[in-house]
This record gives structure tokens, C-alpha cells and sequence, in this order.
């Protein structure tokens, strides 16, 4: 009896597995059976009937046929108390070549069994003549544009994928290169959030951030992509060989995918030197385009009156670096008096690049009643386009001198000595030598001693106003630490190097009667040396110099002076230097 009931139970559960079989139909269909290259069709698979849990159909790889998309959807409903359920899956497909494509048999796995759908056929034509409709998504996009693929290039076959390009890999030593981070996005897919962006490295390179330009929608083999650029401008400060190393970007497709990081190859850079043949001592440094103008607040000016006379230097290129340049001018006495640099990206024709103004003012004033010119300033820039140098020249300016308010021609006696204009104000007054007053007498050494300092000082003045290169000399250190402040409170460790690396070469320079603009660490040792500096101390100058200029374009990268250390530095080598060029 009991054998009896087994064979009975077995029998019942075939049965039953039978029928469940029986119950669940499973169909696969396209919502179409020819498109164009590029457009999408939809693969539908339903899983219908008393189902329990069946897992997501996988597409068999076919090739040049890409799924883009997919999705899906179940609907339970409860019949005379019996449950029952339809599971529908989608999937968008794109082809980018013409062709017949079979999609084979597709295995769902339902109510523990394996079920298998019937081929299907999908024939893809030529392009379709109108584009396909734009997409909703997080980017505004522009029409299409044609076709970017090369002529004989294989069509992207990846839905998402990024590229690094420069638009010169064998610039000049100063040139602009810039360099594109292109981001491809087929309009088909959809990612979670926003890609994240890791920029790539710049070592040894000065890098300046360009406009971003807009989202624009190109087409790459026929099918549409959104195309996303981020672009930076880089300045080579010498000749040799640089690495842009990887870029990357991080995105998420779906809440199950994960994160996924694509990466671009490294780009290396060959840069040449600027040429000799044509280079003079006018050479300003600046590798692109410059234009000058002279000009002054006032046409006409009195004898011993001040008038504020602009050079102002505009092109492109890094010309932030740019030193005033010497004005020349007939009778009169010049001083120069500040700075203005307003430098960043400009669009023109070309493309966006790096350049903007500098002013650079100077206090003239007229010693002789007349007409005063002033000399033109001729500025030398190497212009890479036309592969020589070039020179940007201001025409001359001149000045109407009156006579002062006094009727006075000359700032000038007899004597060759300066005769001040007016006893008050800013004038000096004229004084009886101290000696012969009778109090004099009665004063101990104390007073003399300051009387002495006093008259070194005046003939201290009078020869820094005579020599503007002794000047610089002698005020070099003290304008150095009053920049010392500003370097230690800078914050940003970039910003600390910068400041630090412009400070010690406008101080090296003013010490050697150099200019700090074209100043190299190799440079300054050698200079440092002529000028009595130890060997020692003009190395230590020139690895100094070298460190911060390193830690300009890749703060952190060097370990051998960190940025919390660089004031201290700098204040231990400008006090040496003092003490050694005394």
C-alpha cells in the first residue's frame, strides 16, 4: 500500500510540473523589422503566466549591434484565487553598420526551468536622411553636426568614451598648447548623477583653465553622441620633452552597475627652443602677438610739475612676466611709478588664449620749458605663426613744457644744482649750514653723529635718484621682505610658490642688474658668482630658484622645501646674499 501511494505522489508532481510548463509562455518581438543606422528598436521579451520569480533574460553578443538601454516591468494579477504574472523586458538596440542581423534564441530562466525564445531578424539600412529626435537629459545639445568620423576610421564601437588631444605637440619654448578633454556620450545612453572628472597631470608645465565651451552633438559612424570638452591652456618654460599624463572620468550607468573609470593615454609634448638669429637685447620673453601705446594724462605740463605718462602693452601670450621697459626722454627726470597686469583667456578668431594688458606708469617731470619727446619703447616678442621675432613699437609721444609758476624755464642753476621751485610744500627749504649757529657749539658728539647720518643719507638719496641701477641694488632686500608677509599667509601652496619664486628672482635680478623676467636658476648662480657671491651660496640661490619654479606648476610634487618652509627660506637666503655682496 505504501508503494502504491509513491507511485501515486510521483505521478501527481510530474503532472503538475507539466502543467506549470504548460503556463508559462515566454515571447520575444522588435517593434520593428528595419531601421537606418543609428536609430534604436526595442527588444521586448514577456514571461507571462502562474511565474514566480524569473531572472533577467542576457542578450547574446552580436556584432555591431549594441544595447544601449534596457528595462522592465511585472504586472501580478489574482484570478478565482490563482496568482498570475506577466514580466516584460526591454531593451533599446542601435546598429552602426548596414547589414541582416539574427538574434538568436534567448534563454529566460522561469518557474525553475529554461525556456528559449525564437530568433528573430532585424535589417538595417543606410543612414536615415533626418536625424534621429533629440533625447531628454542633463545636457543641453546643439543640432547635429556631420559626420566627424576620418575618411576610412572604424566607428566608435563603445557607447561612452573619452579622449585627450592637444592642438601642438612640438610647440615653442613659451608657446601655447592647448589641451582638450573630450568626453563622448552616445545620446542613447543615460547615466546616474553627473561624471566625475579627474584632471591629468601637468608636471613641469604652467597650466591656465580655459571657458568651457557648450555641450555640442556630433556624429561618429553614423550615430549620434553628445560630446562634452574641458580645455586648458599649457606654457612650456623650457625646451625638452613633457608628459600630460592620464586623464580619467568616473561615471555610473545604473543603480545595480557600480562605478566604472575610463581612461586616456598620456600625450607627450616636444618642445623646441626659440631661435637665435634675431634675437637683441629688446627681447622680451613673450612667445605670441604684442602692440604697444604711449600715452599721457595731460598734454601740457608745468617746469618742475609731474605728469603720469602709460606704456600700455596688450597681445597674447603669458606676458604677465613683462618688465617695465626704460623711457627716454629729453630734459627731464623719470620715475617709475607702477603695474597693471590684467591677463587671462580671450576668444578671438582663433580660439580662446591666454593673454590681456599690462600698463606700466611712469612720473615725468620736465627740467626744461618747450616741447619734451618722448622716445619711442620698442618691446621684441618671438611670434610663432611666422616663426621669427618681431617688434612691437610705440610711436613718440610729445609733451608741451611751460614755464612754472613763477615764470621759471629751468629746474636747473648755474651751478648744475637742483633750485627748487617753491620753499613750502613739497620743496626743501634752503638753510644756513648748522654750523653756524652758536647753540651748535654747545652740543656733544651725539649731535654730530646725527648730523653726519643725516648727510650720508641726503647723499644717499641724491645718488639713488641719480642711478636708478644702484637704486634697485640697494633697495633690492628691503622690497624682497616686505614681500614676505604676503608668501607666508598666501594659503594655497601654488600660490605660496609662485609668489616666493617671483619675489627671489626680482631680487637676484635687481642684485646682478638683470631682468627677472628671463632670469634661469643656471642664470643667477652664474651672475651671483661674477658679482662675489660664494660658489656655495650661487648654488644654493640657483636650487632655491629651481624648487619654487618646480612647486609652481606641481605643488606637493617636490618634498625638498615644503611650502610652509619657503618664507623662511627665502629670508635666510636674501640676509646671506646681503651679507655676502656688501
Amino acid at each position: 500500500m505504501n508503494a502504491l501511494r509513491g507511485v501515486v505522489c510521483v505521478m501527481l508532481l510530474c503532472a503538475l510540473a507539466a502543467d506549470a510548463r504548460a503556463e508559462v509562455d515566454v515571447h520575444a518581438s522588435l517593434s520593428r523589422d528595419t531601421a537606418a543606422v543609428g536609430e534604436s528598436v526595442e527588444l521586448t521579451i514577456a514571461v507571462s503566466g502562474a511565474v514566480g520569480r524569473v531572472a533577467t533574460p542576457e542578450i547574446p553578443p552580436v556584432d555591431y549591434l549594441q544595447v544601449v538601454s534596457s528595462g522592465s516591468q511585472q504586472n501580478i494579477t489574482f484570478v478565482n484565487g490563482q496568482m498570475t504574472s506577466t514580466s516584460t523586458y526591454t531593451f533599446r538596440l542601435v546598429a552602426s553598420r548596414e547589414g541582416t542581423y539574427t538574434i538568436p534564441g534567448i534563454e529566460v530562466r522561469a518557474a525553475g526551468q529554461v525556456f528559449t525564445t525564437q530568433p528573430l531578424t532585424l535589417t538595417v539600412t543606410g543612414r536615415s536622411s533626418a536625424p534621429p529626435p533629440p533625447q531628454p537629459g542633463p545636457f543641453t545639445s546643439r543640432p547635429p553636426a556631420p559626420d566627424d568620423t576620418a575618411p576610412g576610421e572604424e566607428p566608435p564601437t563603445e557607447d561612452v568614451f573619452v579622449e585627450l588631444v592637444v592642438d601642438d605637440d612640438r610647440p615653442w619654448v613659451g608657446e601655447q598648447v592647448t589641451m582638450s578633454l573630450r568626453f563622448y556620450q552616445s545620446t542613447a545612453v543615460r547615466l546616474m548623477g553627473s561624471a566625475e572628472y579627474s584632471p591629468p597631470s601637468t608636471e613641469g608645465l604652467v597650466a591656465e583653465p580655459l571657458p568651457d565651451p557648450p555641450t555640442t552633438r556630433v556624429e561618429l559612424g553614423g550615430l549620434p553622441y553628445q560630446l562634452i570638452e574641458r580645455r586648458t591652456a599649457l606654457f612650456a618654460p623650457a625646451p625638452g620633452e613633457y608628459t600630460i599624463g592620464a586623464a580619467s572620468i568616473t561615471l555610473i550607468r545604473s543603480y545595480l552597475s557600480g562605478e566604472e573609470t575610463i581612461t586616456t593615454d598620456p600625450v607627450t609634448l616636444h618642445v623646441r627652443p626659440l631661435p637665435e638669429a634675431g634675437r637683441t637685447d629688446a627681447f622680451s620673453g613673450v612667445v605670441g602677438r604684442l602692440h604697444a601705446t604711449l600715452n599721457a594724462t595731460s598734454e601740457a605740463v608745468r617746469v618742475g610739475d609731474a605728469v603720469t605718462v602709460r606704456l600700455e602693452v596688450t597681445g597674447t601670450g603669458d606676458i604677465r612676466q613683462l618688465e617695465a621697459p626704460e623711457l627716454q626722454c629729453g630734459e627731464a627726470r623719470v620715475y617709475p611709478s607702477g603695474r597693471q597686469p590684467r591677463v587671462g583667456p580671450q576668444t578671438t578668431g582663433a580660439g580662446d588664449v591666454i593673454g590681456g594688458s599690462v600698463v606700466f606708469e611712469y612720473l615725468v617731470m620736465p627740467a626744461q620749458a618747450g616741447e619734451l619727446i618722448v622716445r619711442p619703447v620698442e618691446i621684441q616678442y618671438f611670434n610663432p605663426q611666422t616663426e621669427r621675432y618681431e617688434m612691437a613699437r610705440t610711436s613718440p609721444l610729445s609733451l608741451q613744457v611751460l614755464p612754472g609758476e613763477g615764470g621759471e624755464t629751468s629746474l636747473r642753476s648755474e651751478g648744475g644744482e637742483i633750485r627748487y621751485l617753491k620753499e613750502n610744500g613739497l620743496g626743501m627749504r634752503s638753510r644756513a649750514p648748522i654750523t653756524s649757529s652758536t647753540w651748535f657749539w654747545l652740543m656733544q658728539l651725539a649731535p654730530l653723529a646725527a648730523l653726519g647720518w643725516a648727510l650720508a643719507r641726503r647723499v644717499e638719496l641724491l645718488r639713488r635718484a641719480a642711478d636708478p641701477r644702484y637704486r634697485r641694488f640697494t633697495e633690492a632686500a628691503a622690497v624682497a621682505r616686505r614681500q614676505l608677509p604676503a608668501i607666508a599667509t598666501a594659503g594655497d601652496p601654488r600660490e605660496t610658490y609662485r609668489l616666493a619664486d617671483a619675489t627671489l628672482a626680482q631680487y637676484l635680478a635687481a642684485k646682478t642688474n638683470a631682468a627677472a623676467a628671463s632670469l634661469s636658476p643656471d642664470d643667477a648662480r652664474e651672475l651671483l658668482v661674477r658679482a662675489g657671491c660664494s660658489e656655495e651660496l650661487a648654488g644654493e640661490a640657483r636650487d632655491t630658484l629651481a624648487v619654487l619654479r618646480a612647486g609652481v606648476y606641481a605643488p606637493g610634487a617636490y618634498a625638498r622645501l615644503p611650502a610652509d618652509e619657503v618664507p623662511a627660506r627665502v629670508r635666510t637666503l636674501i640676509d646671506e646674499i646681503e651679507a655676502a655682496l656688501r
